[in-house]
């Protein structure tokens, strides 16, 4: 019975594995589409930053937008920074409080490799559940 209970484990875990893995993905792809088709490029300045926990950094720039208006928003700045640091940022029109610096080639490819590897692991999971359960299952004539 206990192996039964592990496939059922296996199972689940891989399920739950490839779903959060897919949806994480989906949504990391779909925002930095969405910057590069309908994204601007900005000059900014960082206004402040306020250290975090584990060095994770909450970061806020300003910006001059088309009409002039001097705009601060927070930044996803994808690397270290300091106050009065000047960088090329991107904002979307629908969201111009949140300016997004897009992360290297090398760092996007690494970050998929992560998550095909965890992807690989839900299905590796799912397959081992599935063999547990068809090795130990009772056959009832």
């Amino acid at each position: 019975m206990k192996n039964q209970s592990n496939a059922k484990m296996y199972i689940t875990i891989g399920i739950i594995l490839m779903l959060v893995v897919g949806f994480i993905a989906y949504k990391n792809v779909t925002k930095i589409q969405n910057y590069k088709e309908n994204g601007k490029e900005i000059e900014c300045t960082v206004v402040s930053v306020i250290q975090g926990r584990k060095g994770k950094q909450s970061v806020e720039a300003a910006y001059y937008d088309e009409a002039g208006n001097l705009i601060t928003a927070d930044v996803i700045r994808n690397q270290k920074t300091y106050v009065g640091e000047e960088f090329i940022g991107m904002v979307v029109p629908e969201n111009p409080e949140e300016i997004y610096c897009m992360p290297s080639e090398s760092t996007q490819k690494i970050v998929y490799c992560v998550f095909g590897i965890f992807g690989l692991i839900g299905v590796i999971l799912i397959i081992c559940g599935v063999v547990s359960a068809v090795k130990h299952r009772k056959v009832y004539y």
